[in-house]
């Protein structure tokens, strides 16, 4: 009978398990499984665990520790394998149920007592390692887990302690799994303290044994932009760009390829191509900038980024004739439906200290300069399938010389010119004439002033 008892509980753990496996998880009937079995066989530890797991899932704290509680009840004093994984799973209920409060302190010790279960749980183990359910217990992972939680609570030091004490026990086996995994939570430990080197360093350590871990090098790109060195970013997203491509180049030679699947690789390569674009953007590298962003294009057509290429196409103009923008706050100064730019060679100190210069605006319709980067956007059915034409567009643009008092609101238009799109000149008779004018107060034309009085160092 015995023996009909243990066969029949075994039978119904596995049937839990194809409940528990299934994605998502059925999680209700797993326990309505495992809750059977329990009913046939009281004296094993694995049942207790399985049917917590299954409150895991549910976020219920208490039930889960009840039945992890019954199985330590199994065990008397002193080390046994199966009550060190019970002891684990007591951390795991707290770590992965979190409390229901927004006060700090009670959230930390919630996490804290996570911590004291991992440890205690080496405590009772019998051995350097024991695996159970293909589950391998030592304290490579139990450092591991030790080392995550505490970045959970934000405790630096007590982080970067156990992840290079995991490393420690793996010693030179770089193929362990909790290798990369140790790396990566020193290098988050690391960019979350601003030590952007020791960062770089783990994030390079863990490319050097996966050089395709996107996620290792989308957080190195992040530091390479953060910090501005934007050649080291390009390398890394050139690399994120030529692996998703390869990637997207074989979902679409299947005729099986699930369409999420595809639209997901799709949206990381739009958004990789838009990264490209703005670093060659902070680079002022234009043109390469606007390459890139036509690239993205094909993969998420929208509205926002059409504008955004006649936005990069306006810039990388001016660019190439030596204009800089005129901005306040970091932001274009607008008049009307101009924005400016100035010639920096044309800036000249007068020996009276009056200030020559000439500005140049052009003027948009359907374009803002001042529209902040598109990197994520949906789909748009009714934007343009090619964008040749965009790239193309043409606007006007208006010229003034001026003469600046500093430090006065009164100035000298010298001169004004009007072109059209094609680069026309179509000025008015008498243009030409110099203007004695007054910007108000706060006024676009006072800021100008201001702005070139500020480029000009005066």
């Amino acid at each position: 009978m015995a023996l009909l008892a243990q066969g029949g509980y075994k039978d119904l753990l596995a049937e839990g398990d194809k409940f528990l496996n299934k994605r998502p998880p059925d999680v209700l009937n797993a326990r309505m499984k495992y809750l059977e079995a329990l009913g046939k066989e009281t004296k094993e530890p694995e049942v207790y665990i399985k049917i917590a797991i299954t409150f895991i899932y549910a976020k219920d704290e208490r039930s889960a520790n009840l039945y992890l509680n019954d199985g330590l009840k199994l065990f008397g004093d002193g080390k046994s394998n199966m009550k060190a994984i019970l002891t684990y799973y007591k951390g795991m209920v707290k770590e992965f149920i979190p409390p229901d409060t927004k006060d700090t302190n009670k959230i930390k010790n919630h996490f804290r007592e996570a911590i004291k279960f991992y440890m205690e749980s080496l405590e009772y183990l019998d051995a350097p390692s024991y695996t159970w359910n293909e589950f391998e217990f030592s304290k490579i992972n139990v450092f591991n887990d030790v080392g995550r939680v505490a970045m959970m609570i934000n405790d630096a030091d007590m982080g970067k302690k156990y992840f290079k004490m995991c490393l420690g026990e793996i010693g030179a086996d770089k193929s362990n799994r909790y290798y990369l995994i140790s790396h990566f939570g020193l290098a988050q430990i690391y960019k979350y303290l601003g030590v952007s080197d020791s960062a770089v360093f783990h994030f390079n350590t863990i490319l050097e044994n996966d050089p395709q871990n996107i996620n290792a090098l989308s957080e190195l790109y992040g530091l390479y932009f953060d910090f501005g060195d934007y050649d080291n970013g390009l390398r890394v997203v050139n690399r994120i760009d030529s692996i998703m491509t390869g990637v997207y180049s074989g979902l679409i030679k299947r005729k099986d390829a699930p369409k999420d699947s595809i639209s997901y690789i799709s949206n990381i390569l739009y958004n990789t191509k838009m990264e490209k674009g703005h670093l060659m953007f902070n680079s002022k590298k234009y043109d390469e900038s606007l390459a890139y962003y036509a690239e993205a294009y094909p993969f998420k057509k929208n509205k926002k980024l059409v504008e955004l290429l006649k936005k990069m196409t306006i810039l990388t103009d001016m660019s190439k004739k030596g204009y800089m923008p005129v901005v306040k706050d970091a932001a274009f100064i607008v008049k009307g439906n101009e924005y400016f730019f100035y010639d920096s060679s044309s800036v000249r100190i007068n020996p009276d200290s009056t200030l020559s210069v000439t500005l140049r605006s052009v003027i948009t319709g359907d374009v803002d300069l001042n529209m902040v980067n598109v990197f994520n956007t949906d789909p748009d059915q009714s934007a343009p399938d090619k964008i040749d034409k965009v790239l193309k567009t043409k606007y006007g643009q208006n010229e003034y010389t001026l003469t600046i008092t500093c430090g006065k609101n009164d100035y000298v238009q010298n001169s004004e010119k009007r072109f059209d799109p094609a680069g026309k000149d179509i000025s008015k008779p008498g243009s030409g004439k110099a203007v004695t004018k007054t910007a108000t107060p706060d006024s676009p034309d006072q800021h100008i002033l201001m702005f070139l009085c500020r480029a000009a160092g005066l």
